[in-house]
């Protein structure tokens, strides 16, 4: 582990960010997509995938033979996680209200949006536990269709647990894409991939990448890969915690680990047990809340006495407290869904919850003594706006006798 700057670690990221081969090679695959549909979704999960399938949709017999996987404690553990997550996110469940005054009645509603594809990783390792933090809030707010995609190996075949994982929890549209192509396809619909209204779920650069580009032609969920973990400990930190939390972040493909302490005995305790990653030493804990606030990192790990301030002042996608707080109990265990934003996204969007996959509107609905009461003051601020017509559909409302309308 590298012991750097303010100003080198900015230099550092800036760089792991910022590729604009990548946004090339994600426009070219895009386009394709949309012209071509199937035949390019093929051919790219041939030349990326190295699998040669004659379709994107998972064979049925693929599905049932995957079923056996899920036995003894393999399945308890996923029972035990599945409990847990579906709690959590059923107490999200917002009720809206009825706001009410003489004459008018507003509604604020909330319903579930009606078609919605999960991305789940699998070039590294199975992500069982994306499929638990994506499909779980999905069926909690109450997603009619729920479309997953997941990159093939190279026999074609799909990893036998995710797939298994998915069928249990009944996301029953499964298709072997990955990459920016498959976040193509759910966006605008190929001969055998539905079209839907939102993509979420963890990616590569590719993966982010295409979301980004195609925000607008659907709804996303946030910019959620490669993983980050910055730890923050005083000198009450244990080294060798600190340093397995930090690696089991930078365990996954581009995953940033970055340690923040104001001990130099302990930076150099923890740097000497890790290969890889950055730390920093700072002179107290306002420096540390300002740099963990400019880099605001998918996860936060806070090891230090009396950390209630620095907790409530933090920016983070999640806050993990304590020596026995680790980043794998969050990420499949504790409740909260583990696909979080990154690329300092923390900063004006949320991780996954049933919020994700639901959206909320007004009804409105008043009667003609409330808009004679209030319908000069509307007509005032449509007038401010120079919007004429707002204002004379308005005043055709207000106007008595045999011009005004009668109801």
């Amino acid at each position: 582990m590298q012991q750097i700057d303010c100003g080198r670690l900015w230099q550092i990221l800036k760089k792991t960010r910022e590729n604009p081969e990548i946004e090339a090679r994600v426009m070219t695959i895009i386009e394709a997509v949309r012209k071509q549909g199937d035949r390019a979704l093929l051919e790219f999960t041939r030349r990326f995938d190295r699998a040669s399938i004659s379709s994107p949709v998972v064979p049925e017999e693929m599905v049932r033979s995957s079923r056996r996987y899920l036995t003894g404690p393999i399945k308890q553990a996923l029972q035990q996680a599945r409990r847990r997550i579906e709690r959590y996110h059923q107490a999200q469940l917002p009720a809206g209200f009825v706001q009410k005054e003489t004459g008018c009645e507003i509604r604020f509603c909330w319903d579930p949006i009606r078609s919605v594809g999960l991305y789940i990783p699998a070039s590294q390792a199975p992500l069982v536990s994306s499929v638990l933090m994506t499909a779980i809030p999905a069926k909690v707010a109450g997603c009619r269709e729920i479309v997953a995609a997941t990159p093939p190996g190279p026999d074609g075949q799909v990893n036998p647990y995710l797939l298994a994982t998915l069928d249990w929890l009944g996301v029953k549209k499964i298709f072997r894409m990955g990459g920016a192509q498959a976040i193509a396809a759910m966006a605008f619909g190929t001969e055998t991939v539905p079209r839907v209204d939102k993509v979420a779920g963890p990616g590569s650069a590719y993966v982010n990448t295409a979301k980004r580009l195609l925000f607008g032609q659907i709804g996303l969920d946030t910019l959620a890969g490669p993983s980050e973990l910055v730890v923050f400990a005083d000198d009450s930190g244990q080294p060798e915690l600190i340093a397995a939390d930090l690696a089991s972040q930078m365990e996954h493909t581009g995953g940033t680990g970055i340690f923040i302490t104001t001990s130099a005995r302990l930076g150099q305790q923890v740097a000497s047990r890790l290969k890889s990653g950055y730390w920093l030493l700072v002179p107290d804990r306002k420096q540390a809340l300002r740099i963990i606030n400019e880099l605001a990192p998918e996860h936060l790990q806070v090891i230090c006495r009396e950390s209630e301030e620095l907790l409530r002042q933090s920016l983070a996608g999640v806050i993990l407290v304590g020596s026995y707080t680790p980043t794998a109990l969050s990420d499949y265990f504790a409740g909260p869904s583990h696909v979080l934003p990154t690329q300092q996204a923390v900063r004006y969007t949320s991780g996954i919850s049933v919020y994700t996959f639901l959206r909320s509107y007004a009804i409105i609905r008043a009667k003609k003594g409330f808009l004679k009461k209030w319908g000069k003051t509307v007509r005032q601020l449509a007038l401010l706006e120079g919007l004429t017509e707002h204002a004379a559909s308005l005043q055709v409302r207000l106007r008595g006798g045999k011009h005004g309308p009668k109801g």
